[in-house]
């Protein structure tokens, strides 16, 4: 039984060129890598689609890309094609979910990263890559049939990828809240009710280079139980080709003011954070949550703001990270478990968060491990 893979997802980090992605690795992931004593390290590679078009182009750049990260002791294992533009601009909110499925520019930009991971990789190797759920906000089942075909002609492109290069790249696509495909059982009736008929003949490309990214963030917001999420996939026959390892911020009582004076602290100008409570549609972010008197009254709220993974409670609030700690127990059972990509991206708005991010990314990692490899 083999201990799950492990990589931590850069998009923590600006990569607005190819010489910045350069000296990230050379930077911050070689000091992460070496505050966690392991000999390489595991990666989740993102840049935006001005940057994937570049380094796609241009065989000398992915050869001295290579050339670094094996210099760095650093393994790109995965790779991030959800935010496709720049991911710490002062504002990002709604704009990380464009272009959607319904764009030519989406697709060029996953194939410019899928041409990116097959360079980088060995033959034989399977490089999952997660992608938006489509759009935001909801669509209609016309837009969604126009998504799968995209979808399933990037599946025919990454079948060739894989003839040409004897690289395995798969398509996962990350359900969120308040997004097109917000749940498990929206991921699996999108599956099965659109996607494999609009496949036709391209059904056997689309079961193997398509999947799930499941987030454990967007799960608990939904109130969805991950380990069932897992088995849910399982039963429909849609792989998971990865998981990203993440926590919610947990509000036990939304109607007490000293829990929603911390809270308050949450609501930041960059990303969204939607909000999600039982029996409730997910409030599209914190700031709407905060000002629906009717929401209050349910409880407990998820937020979707990504905590710390080794930290229990964060501004005075716990965090999801129990539900976290029993899925890694649990994936650390099975005989094949899925790649595990961190993602804690939120560390420059965490309130009162260290300013020491390499430390911040090493201690995540540090508590992962601790969670999937047998005490020694």
């Amino acid at each position: 039984m083999a201990a799950p893979r492990i990589a931590y997802c850069t998009n923590v980090s600006p990569a607005p060129s190819v010489e910045a992605l350069e000296a990230g690795l050379s930077g911050i992931w070689t000091d992460v890598r070496q505050r966690t004593g392991l000999e390489r390290l595991g990666l989740g590679l993102w840049f935006p689609r001005d940057v994937a078009a570049e380094l796609a182009a241009d065989d000398a750049a992915l050869d001295r890309l290579r050339s670094s990260l094996d210099a760095a002791r650093l393994d790109a294992l995965t790779y991030n094609a959800f935010p496709a533009d720049d991911f710490h601009a002062p504002v990002v909110k709604q704009d990380v979910y464009a272009p959607n499925w319904l764009t030519a520019e989406r697709r060029a930009y996953t194939l410019h990263m899928a041409r990116i991971a097959a360079a980088l990789a060995k033959p034989g190797d399977v490089i999952p890559i997660s992608t938006l759920p489509l759009g935001f906000p909801k669509w209609d089942e016309r837009r969604r049939r126009i998504a799968a075909d995209q979808l399933a002609e990037v599946a025919m492109n990454l079948a060739v990828l894989e003839k040409v290069t004897g690289v395995s790249v798969r398509l996962a696509i990350e359900p969120e809240p308040a997004c097109v495909i917000e749940t498990t059982d929206e991921m699996v009736a999108f599956w099965n009710e659109i996607l494999l008929p609009m496949a036709a003949v391209r059904v056997e490309h689309v079961q193997k280079h398509l999947g799930v990214c499941l987030d454990l963030c967007h799960a608990a917001v939904e109130h969805e139980d991950p380990i069932e999420a897992l088995a849910r996939y399982a039963d429909a026959d849609i792989p998971v080709h990865k998981v990203q390892v993440s926590a919610a911020v947990e509000v036990p009582r939304p109607d007490d003011p000293e829990q929603r004076r911390r809270l308050s602290a949450f609501a930041e100008e960059r990303w969204l954070h939607q909000v999600g409570a039982p029996d409730h549609p997910t409030a599209l972010d914190l700031p709407n949550a905060l000002a629906d008197e009717a929401l209050a009254a349910a409880a407990p709220w998820r937020v979707h703001f990504h905590m710390p993974l080794h930290e229990s409670e964060v501004g005075g609030l716990p965090t999801t990270r129990p539900i976290v700690q029993r899925f890694l127990h649990h994936v650390a059972t099975l005989d094949a478990p899925p790649l595990l990509e961190l993602e804690t991206y939120t560390w420059s708005v965490v309130p009162n968060a260290p300013l020491d991010l390499p430390a911040n990314l090493a201690a995540e990692i540090a508590w992962v491990r601790q969670q999937i490899e047998p005490a020694k």
